[in-house]
């Protein structure tokens, strides 16, 4: 029965001999992983057009290993064909193979196989455009051995793989099934197709924080003893899903990860179900986003007890501590200089970036959109990338978009933009009882008990920072929502009726934010009808 991961001969038959060598050197990193193999051990090769001695790819000197179809005791030496021309049961082929237009002689052998051949190595020849026959194998290896015999091997090892020894070596890591299928776009994607996405392909900057992330993580991945779950957990926007294709991009990794968008793709998918089959071997590093605590601990129950070879990270904005034994790891803020940095790579002159770099809240998602709106958008600072809906990512988080929770959200923190921030804590609590009065006038759904707790799960979120007196980070975003509660309730809207009930120092934080009045046009108008002749604030520098 096919299933996404089901690799053909035409799909290997495609690769040309640069993608070919690619391909093999990921396949070749993964199972050095899997088997414990160091990675100074393997020698690749990506220089299709350079002579390398009849030798593309080798595992140097190891021993005492588990069972492998491609790593051997000693010295293994690959030597990988991917061109339809080359068809090594004919006699001739194979003594160009080793010699060139020379005749045969060790001297004239290939320094790579010669060493291998003088070590007492493995040569294996492997063949990417051929499913040999059985006929076709003997003849190979007969030729193989012949010429080494004629020149002084005596008893020389030599192996052939071609399509079907290959595939069947995938059979073990679904990540390199879907690499080579070309299905990793669908619902899961490879670390390379994954790459390759527009938000992935920003520059990353890091500071010390992130690059103890990285360790930790790569670390934590690394544990050959039993099933591993990591739970990153951080502020939206603040560059998790970043950090972890940063920490897998590493060669003994890379080639295990399938990364998941969604936790609701990968729970019950043929994928899951693959790994949970009795007789399933696959290795794999699953790497799944979005995953709330439920999705979370409804897919570590079932995957838990599948043994080392199974990884996974799972991504959220919150922190849900259980009592198992599941790692966290928490993506901080970058540090101020980093920031600037990204907004400086946009072509922004230090000193400005450093003057937009305080709005960002730490956060590289955000940095990314000011610096290009500042080259290309300066009179909309904060317009979305068409990419990705950033603002969103923070509001609807894992949530339907459309759902009444995302909608009542949305309308909560659109009332709070309006102040610089808010008293919560007991002794200011009138201020957020004086919002919540204002929020229910205006949508008598979200009464005053809703209204909590929604800024419970606000803070939870960590949208709402502090401790007595709460206000909305990143910055950016709070401006953002200012400038749209403006643009969707401002003509209609009566500043004096608005203030006159509230405490003194809401009204100063309400003040306040008229410095980002440049954001909406319907706020610029209420800045000149406040400060004009007969406005509220007529008498006020």
């Amino acid at each position: 029965m096919e299933t996404i991961f089901t690799v053909r001969n035409e799909d290997l038959h495609r690769l040309n001999p640069e993608e070919a060598v690619g391909f093999f050197r990921e396949l070749l990193l993964a199972e050095a992983r899997r088997i414990s193999v160091p990675i100074a051990k393997v020698q690749i090769s990506t220089w299709i057009n350079v002579p390398d001695g009849g030798v593309d790819a080798s595992i140097d000197d190891v021993h005492a290993l588990p069972i492998s179809d491609l790593a051997k005791e000693g010295i293994t030496s690959f030597q990988i064909k991917a061109g339809a021309s080359f068809e090594p049961w004919q006699n001739a082929q194979i003594k160009r193979e080793l010699f060139g237009s020379k005749p045969p002689d060790k001297d004239n052998l290939g320094s790579g196989v010669r060493n291998c051949m003088d070590n007492n190595g493995l040569y294996v020849l492997v063949c990417f455009k051929h499913d040999l026959t059985p006929e076709q194998y003997g003849q190979t290896i007969g030729n193989l051995k012949g010429y080494l015999n004629q020149i002084g091997y005596s008893h020389p090892r030599v192996e052939v793989l071609s399509q079907s020894n290959i595939i069947g070596m995938l059979e073990i890591f679904p990540s390199l099934a879907l690499q080579a299928n070309r299905r990793a776009l669908s619902r899961f994607q490879t670390h390379q197709s994954w790459s390759r996405e527009a938000e992935m392909s920003k520059p990353f900057k890091t500071g010390l924080a992130q690059e103890e992330f990285i360790s930790n993580l790569q670390n934590e991945l690394r544990n050959a003893n039993e099933a591993t779950h990591i739970r990153a957990w951080g502020e939206p926007g603040i560059g998790k899903t970043r950090l972890i294709l940063e920490a897998t991009r590493v060669d003994d990794l890379k080639p295990l990860v399938i990364y998941s968008d969604a936790a609701s793709k990968f729970r019950d998918s043929d994928l899951m179900n693959e790994i949970l089959r009795d007789d399933n071997q696959f290795f794999v590093i699953l790497v799944i986003d979005e995953c709330d605590p439920d999705a979370r601990s409804y897919i570590w129950n079932k995957l838990k007890y599948c043994g080392p070879r199974i990884k996974v990270i799972s991504i959220f904005n919150e922190y849900d501590e259980t009592a198992g034994n599941i790692k966290y790891l928490n993506a901080s803020p970058l540090d101020r200089e980093q920031v600037s940095q990204i907004i400086q790579h946009y072509e922004i002159p230090k000193d400005q970036a450093d003057r937009w770099e305080d709005i960002c809240g730490g956060s590289p998602r955000v940095a990314h959109v000011i610096g290009w709106n500042l080259k290309n958008n300066p009179e909309d600072l904060l317009r979305s990338p068409d990419t990705v809906n950033v603002w969103d990512r923070y509001i609807v988080g894992a949530d339907n978009p459309s759902s009444p929770i995302v909608e009542q959200r949305r309308f909560v923190l659109r009332y709070l933009a309006l102040f610089k921030r808010f008293g919560y804590g007991k002794a200011v609590s009138v201020e957020s009882q004086a919002i919540a009065l204002k929020v229910e006038q205006a949508n008598p759904q979200i009464t005053g008990l809703k209204f909590h707790e929604i800024i419970q799960d606000l803070r939870q979120r960590k949208i709402l920072q502090g401790e007595n007196t709460l206000y909305i980070t990143p910055r950016a975003l709070h401006i953002k929502l200012w400038t749209d509660w403006w643009d969707s309730y401002g003509r209609t809207f009566s500043p004096v009726q608005f203030l006159q009930d509230l405490p003194p120092t809401l009204v100063e934080w309400f003040n306040e934010m008229f410095r980002y009045g440049r954001g909406s046009k319907t706020a610029s108008e209420i800045v000149k009808q406040l400060l004009g002749e007969n406005g509220l604030f007529k008498d006020e520098n």
